[in-house]
């Protein structure tokens, strides 16, 4: 499940004190990372994952985007255990705008795709949307986004869900960043999900030979029981190295 897209899209705004920021201009990412974790969850079943996304921006401050990774065998066929999701494609779009030099908003839409997952038997559909309004800050010494995702049919059907997101980005320098990210997952239908939980993480980040690094601590207040006596609530680190072209 995808990436927060508020902090690159508002900030990006920010950062250049205009609208203008969102010039017309398409550009790329790759990422390989040793866990994916979806709002403190692993999406991998705590392995490996390949990511990959496209953005294009408008100097309207409209951007469309996808974005792309493989997962642990969702929803396989009740009959094999096998052929479910190995992937997850997320469609995107959104408007991003400054209020100041150092105020953005940003709204986006975000449509969760899981090819090949099953809706057999007890199976219930695992693809939906998502609608995120947000708001960032950004100075010299800090980036500060807060943001509520809202969807109406959430992952599994498991109904209304809202997700309340903030995170921060300081520089210590030159060459590190330190972040740190705070949010809170409610579910209508939670026998469908999980119960309602939270979710942090801290990280460091840094650019060197034209790739950038980073470590995080990542966790969540899920116990075994909560996540159907799984490990994948569990806190870990994760290491990601990615390029953006």
């Amino acid at each position: 499940m995808k990436k927060q897209l508020l902090i690159a899209s508002a900030a990006m705004v920010v950062s250049m004190g205009s609208v203008s920021a969102l010039a017309a201009d398409a550009s790329a990412n790759i990422a390989f990372t040793t866990d994916y974790r979806y709002r403190g969850v692993s999406q991998t079943d705590r392995d490996f994952a390949i990511q990959g996304g496209f953005d294009y921006a408008l100097d309207s401050g409209f951007y469309v985007g996808t974005w792309a990774s493989n997962v642990d065998n969702f929803n396989p066929s009740p009959v094999t255990g096998d052929n479910g999701a190995q992937a997850e494609i997320d469609f995107y779009a959104g408007y991003g705008f400054a209020l100041t030099d150092h105020w953005a908003l940003d709204f986006n839409v975000l449509y969760y795709y899981y090819p090949g997952a099953s809706t057999a038997g007890d199976n219930n559909e695992i693809d939906f949307w998502e609608y995120t309004p947000g708001i960032t800050y950004s100075d010299d010494n800090m980036t500060a986004s807060l943001s509520v995702s809202y969807s109406d049919d959430f992952y599994n059907e498991s109904g209304d869900a809202f997700y309340y997101n903030t995170s921060f980005e300081f520089p210590l320098n030159d060459y590190l960043t330190l972040g740190a990210h705070a949010g809170y997952q409610m579910v209508d239908k939670e026998d469908l999900y999980f119960e309602d939980y939270a979710d942090w993480s801290i990280s460091l980040g840094t650019s060197f030979v034209g790739l950038d690094w980073s470590v995080a601590y990542v966790d969540t207040d899920l116990d075994s029981t909560a996540c159907g006596g799984t490990d994948i609530c569990d806190s870990t680190f994760v290491g990601t190295l990615s390029k953006s072209f």
